[in-house]
């Protein structure tokens, strides 16, 4: 009889859930934390100097080119994530797939590091190639949250994710702060030959360097436990009759994932070019101010991811990840209904002032909402900025790590005591689809449109993402891995069907 043909009947059932009596492995997630982290500086630690560094080496690459450049990153990391995770399952070590992400990311910087040796004209596909590379090897991130979920007991699940998510978001924070290190270098910089060093180089240079001392890390530090996995159901020819994992459920927490990352995406696509329009404030104080409310924002998540590792993870642990879920989805629409340009507003207005360069030069910069670029001036009010500062250093700021922890180890749950690579990375590929259509998206509804469609289009998502976890919350429970059954009562599980009589 074929093994997938197999039914199992039992005369009695038990209500115990099968959990594995493990310790959770801090050593290698406290490893795979900071090589998160790292990752994360590699999405944008080029962000400052990208642009710059194209028109350089390239003059003639446009700026709809370099959105493919900045896209490349998130399709890479989109794609090779499930292969990644679906590689850890089979493989049943997180070793492999991660060494490999790990090296492709080596040679894909060290390629953008000599993208000058190229001709001009074959530049810009350079760089878009190796920055999709680098964004391919950062899709061991969905294997490194599939260990965080499988080597943690179920009491410390929370806090261990905690570790992985948010190392991963610290670090997209830390990276244009960490590339003003290496603006003294200037341009050309050190030039030995076909190696340059300069400012636009020597991140990647950095970025080697670590992913080379992470491979020594891991091959020294990384202990393969996995607490939260049941070793007889893992086995090739196991019999151990565990649930199928509810498919409604895993659907409900991808588009939640697709949902926070939509938002925050599209926000910071057009948050200095919103601000100046709505303040009327000149570039460079757009870029400094923006750059002050990015950094609140980003102190306050961090204070919050450090409330869920050290008591807040325990606590929502306890079969409150539903309503923290809930809970942070609301902050996400209170802050758009908050900010929302309302009609009893003031108009926007509108004046050119004259800005002298460092060189010398003068330009002429718009200040406000030209009525001549953007049809939607005249009939678009004002938001007050101290009560926008406020709802996005605090309300914002608060939402996405809510969210993130709350949803994701309940997510881990809902799989159950099994290998869970495949689907952490298809997790993940969901909130790069939507770093990469985001963007793209918002900029022209903005530039066609302006906040307010933009507004309600942000309300609508999050609420239909809020009402699914309100329909189905009855079914957003963790994997019973050995459920009560009454008489005749029936679940699949991997090798056929199991009945009580």
């Amino acid at each position: 009889m074929s093994t997938k043909s197999v039914v199992s009947t039992i005369s009695h059932s038990s209500n115990s859930v099968l959990i594995p009596d493990k310790t959770t492995s801090w050593q290698s997630i406290y490893l795979l934390t900071a090589i998160g982290m790292f990752c994360g500086i590699q999405f944008s630690i080029f962000f400052p100097t990208l642009w710059p560094f194209l028109n350089t080496v390239d003059p003639t690459a446009s700026a709809s080119f370099f959105g493919f450049i900045t896209a490349a990153f998130s399709v890479g990391q989109g794609l090779a994530s499930p292969a990644f995770g679906y590689w850890m399952n089979r493989a049943k070590s997180v070793r492999q797939p991660l060494v490999f992400g790990i090296s492709v990311m080596i040679l894909s910087n060290i390629i953008f590091c000599f993208v000058e040796t190229f001709k001009e004209k074959e530049r810009r596909w350079v760089m878009m190639t190796a920055r999709f590379f680098i964004g391919l090897g950062a899709g061991t991130v969905g294997v490194m949250r599939a260990y965080a979920a499988t080597a943690s007991s179920l009491e410390d699940r929370a806090r261990a994710i905690t570790f992985i998510q948010a190392s991963y978001v610290i670090g997209m924070t830390l990276g244009p702060g960490i590339q003003v290190a290496f603006t003294p270098l200037s341009y050309p910089g050190i030039v030995l030959g076909a190696i340059h060093i300069d400012m636009y180089t020597a991140p990647a240079w950095f970025a080697s360097i670590v992913c080379l001392l992470s491979l020594i890390f891991i091959f020294i530090f990384l202990e393969e436990n996995y607490a939260g996995i049941d070793k007889e159901e893992d086995e090739e020819d196991s019999y151990t009759a565990m649930p199928t994992y509810d498919t409604i459920s895993v659907a409900v927490c991808v588009v939640t994932q697709f949902t926070l990352m939509f938002i925050i995406t599209n926000l910071e696509t057009i948050g200095s070019l919103y601000a100046k329009i709505m303040w009327n404030w000149t570039n460079e104080q757009a870029v400094e101010y923006t750059g002050i409310l990015q950094a609140v924002n980003g102190l306050f998540g961090v204070l919050v991811y450090a409330l869920f590792a050290v008591k807040l993870g325990n606590y929502i642990s306890k079969a409150r990840e539903r309503i923290f879920t809930i809970f942070g989805l609301g902050l996400g629409v209170i802050y758009h209904l908050v900010t929302f340009p309302y009609p009893w507003g003031q108009p926007l207005t509108y004046d050119q002032k004259n800005i002298t360069t460092k060189h010398g030069k003068v330009i002429v910069e718009d200040l406000g909402c030209n009525p001549h670029q953007y049809k939607w001036c005249d009939h678009t009010k004002d938001v007050n900025f101290w009560l926008y500062a406020g709802m996005y250093g605090i309300v914002l700021a608060a939402c996405f790590p809510i969210v993130n922890i709350s949803m994701n180890t309940l997510f881990s749950k809902i799989l159950g005591a099994r290998r869970q690579g495949t689907m952490q990375g298809i997790m993940l590929m969901s909130g790069s689809l939507a770093r990469t259509i985001g963007p793209m998206l918002v900029s022209w509804i903005f530039q066609e449109w302006g906040p307010d469609p933009l507004w309600i289009l942000e309300i609508l998502v999050l609420s239909i993402t809020m009402i699914l976890w309100m329909v189905f919350y009855r079914r957003m429970t963790p994997l019973e891995s050995n459920p009560k059954l009454e008489a005749y009562d029936h679940f699949h599980y991997k090798n056929g069907v199991r009945y009580r009589i």
